[in-house]
């Protein structure tokens, strides 16, 4: 039976996965970060300015070595061990689901012709990313433009067709 509690748990982590997300991508651009910044910094030279786009999805850094997946499985193994198992199931569910389908639409985003071309949703959250890479201190979000709105980091990119 679904409580009350688990309708919080999935709120709350739809809410912090988007902010997490963000500070993940706005920390992987300062070389204070690192390792992720370096690992970060591949993705960016594999899409610049000139080439935003590809036919099929181009990735130079090692799969093993994804900078976001080292703090996203830190964070849950460090919850797992404070919360109930209910929660914690919850929580890696629904944040391994949401990582996973961010990184799919990343590599779509990137893609001259995703199947996703056919949503506008799709096609401003594309734009958007698209605008970040051309402008690397801006649009940090992936699917909740609204987190760079309350940071000042948002920027429109014009009517999606």
């Amino acid at each position: 039976m679904i409580t009350l509690s688990d309708l919080a748990t999935v709120a709350f982590t739809f809410v912090f996965s988007a902010f997490f997300e963000n500070a993940l991508h706005k920390a992987s651009h300062y070389p204070a970060s690192g390792r992720l910044y370096r690992w970060h910094k591949i993705h960016h030279r594999d899409y610049p300015v000139k080439r935003l786009e590809s036919d099929t999805y181009i990735d130079s850094s090692n799969l093993l070595d994804n900078g976001y997946a080292r703090y996203i499985l830190g964070t849950q193994v460090c919850l797992g061990l404070i919360v109930p198992t209910r929660i914690f199931l919850i929580f890696w569910i629904q944040s391994t689901t949401y990582a996973l389908f961010l990184e799919h639409m990343h590599q779509q985003f990137h893609l001259k012709q995703s199947p996703w071309l056919r949503y506008k949703w799709f096609r401003r959250l594309k734009k958007d990313h698209l605008r970040h890479h051309v402008k690397l201190r801006t649009n940090y979000s992936f699917f909740m433009p609204i987190v760079d709105q309350l940071q000042n980091t948002y920027e429109t990119v014009g009517p999606t067709d």
